[in-house]
């Protein structure tokens, strides 16, 4: 074993060598935001001009996967001048496309040749109380899940939004536009939640949608991917802070993972994820791998409980955020540089992470369900797809395709191919009555499962890999993606969203066409595509030329 290490050591010195330049961009480009970087931060000093409009002439999301440049970068810091920037369009002949953080981003979704608004510097926060709905939350676009979460523990009294997403540094316009799911079982997509979302629309004004004004149309705008306009303020129903009770094991995959199990653990939680960490237990024999079961409990409020684990995981949650620091984890270039080295390096990380913690803390809601601490600094490609189950107690189709993508991963590596090298993870979630959510369906109490595959940017095979995953769950289930992940690499993606969510995109553009008649907010190739079909993108393309 000393001699496997020695070597390891030895692929591991040559490796950090061979990227030490590009390891260099590439920390800079993960500190963006942090202060560290001053390359890409722009100042409040540089903004200039009206609806502001920056000097900025690139922009990067998150993933490092985007790189645009722009006609103009607006960074807006009122309803003024989203106004504005409507107006500035208009007369100059111009699209529009947004984007809240970029965080957490990986399809072409905010890709635009001519205006591009981050709506970042719009994070104003006030929390209502109404004769309908109780304690409400009103966020700008641009705020962030954390700074909505930190401003309803800080009220009097403490209040939580229900479900909310695992990632906290994303903001909100992006979360709701994209339909991006939450932490528990009855939840849907985050977006059902909310019950008014106010939109610069084309013609320069805002319009508010609410389900008592327009079912349909606030069906359209709770997952309006940026189409309807520029997103100003969104209002979620909020609830006394509660408690969470947030429990790890590592069961053993062969003798656990079955339909049973998790319809027991389904019904005795309030949410869980099963994650597999790519060769856990052992090189390339999966016979002892084990999962990482995250459960989540509601609990009897516990002021002391709750304090002292908070406490107890601050520090974890430091070393988090600096183990998965790109720049100081030298370990991910290695696994993109020597791909051989994937499943030493997965199992020694297993060890020394997940298999060496035993969580069962009662924590704050929104502590317990950002658990995934520093995940944003991780340069990684995602594939997240989602298909609905036969019935309540159809787990066995979930846990068939999760073990498949296990079965695969061992298959590759036993041809010398490491394609994921991070985890998979599986999620369960209720339907959403959004019209462009993945999980849209008529039947609200329908059940679909999330399956989502990770691997470190750049990880030689990974397209081939995914893209076999996704061309099972679309032939076998009518799968969709996650709008904001990876996807528009899948052969034959775009034309099939196009066949089977045809009646949802023609409710949803009786909405657009009222709000948008001049497609001032339609400047994405992807979603041209989906919605009209390649032969109505490539007749619009010839009629140009």
């Amino acid at each position: 074993m000393s001699e496997l290490f020695k070597k390891l050591e030895a692929k591991i010195d040559k490796s950090i060598e061979k990227g030490k330049e590009s390891l260099q961009k590439s920390k800079q480009f993960f500190h963006h935001g942090t202060g560290n970087d001053s390359h890409h931060h722009v100042s409040a000093s540089n903004i200039f001009g009206t609806g502001g409009s920056t000097n900025e002439k690139v922009w990067q999301n998150w993933a490092g996967n985007i790189y645009i440049e722009p006609d103009t970068i607006f960074r807006p810091s009122s309803l003024k001048d989203l106004k504005e920037i409507v107006r500035k369009a208009k007369k100059h002949g111009k699209k529009i496309r947004c984007v809240s953080s970029g965080r957490n981003t990986w399809s072409s979704l905010s890709v635009t040749r001519n205006y591009l608004v981050i709506v970042d510097k719009l994070a104003k926060i006030e929390v209502q109380k109404s004769e309908k709905y109780g304690w409400t939350v009103t966020a700008e676009a641009g705020a962030t899940i954390k700074q909505i979460d930190d401003t309803l523990k800080a009220h009097n009294p403490p209040l939580a939004i229900d479900s909310m997403t695992l990632l906290d540094s994303v903001g909100a316009s992006g979360v709701v536009a994209t339909g991006s799911y939450g932490v528990g079982l009855e939840a849907k997509c985050v977006s059902d939640n909310v019950v008014s979302i106010q939109i610069v629309t084309a013609d320069g004004e805002l319009q508010e949608f609410t389900e008592e004004k327009d079912s349909l149309e606030m069906s359209a705008a709770r997952v309006n991917l940026g189409l309807l306009g520029i997103m100003y303020k969104i209002t979620w129903r909020v609830e006394p802070l509660f408690n969470l009770r947030l429990v790890d094991s590592q069961p053993l995959l062969q003798s656990w993972f079955y339909p049973a199990t998790i319809k027991e653990l389904y019904s005795s939680s309030n949410s869980f994820e099963i994650i597999y960490w790519t060769f856990n237990e052992s090189e390339l024999d999966h016979t002892n791998d084990k999962l990482w079961v995250k459960q989540w409990i509601k609990h009897e409020k516990d002021e002391n409980n709750s304090e002292i684990s908070n406490k107890k995981l601050a520090g974890q949650r430091i070393r988090a955020e600096y183990e998965t620091r790109f720049g100081e984890n030298p370990l991910y270039k290695v696994l993109v540089n020597s791909p051989e080295c994937t499943p030493y390096i997965s199992n020694l990380t297993w060890k020394a992470g997940p298999a060496s913690r035993h969580h069962d803390h009662v924590l704050y809601a929104p502590d317990a369900i950002h658990h995934q601490i520093g995940v944003d600094n991780v340069p990684y490609e995602d594939l997240e797809f989602t298909f609905r189950l036969r019935d309540e107690d159809d787990f066995g189709s979930a846990i068939e395709e999760f073990k498949f993508i296990i079965t695969m991963i061992y298959e590759y590596a036993n041809q010398g191919k490491f394609p994921v090298n991070l985890t998979t993870e599986l999620r369960f979630v209720k339907s959403s009555r959004s019209l462009l959510s993945p999980v849209y369906d008529e039947d609200q109490n329908a059940i679909y499962c999330y399956i989502q595959v990770l691997a470190i940017r750049n990880t030689l095979g990974w397209e081939e890999f995914s893209s076999e995953l996704a061309a099972r769950w679309i032939n076998k289930y009518k799968a969709r993606p996650h709008w904001a992940k990876h996807w528009e690499y899948v052969p034959g993606i775009k034309p099939y969203l196009h066949e089977t969510m045809y009646e949802q995109i023609q409710k949803f553009e009786k909405v657009r066409a009222k709000y948008d008649p001049e497609k001032l907010f339609f400047d994405n190739e992807s979603l041209k595509e989906v919605f009209y079909g390649a032969d109505a993108v490539s007749n619009v393309v010839e009629s140009a030329s």
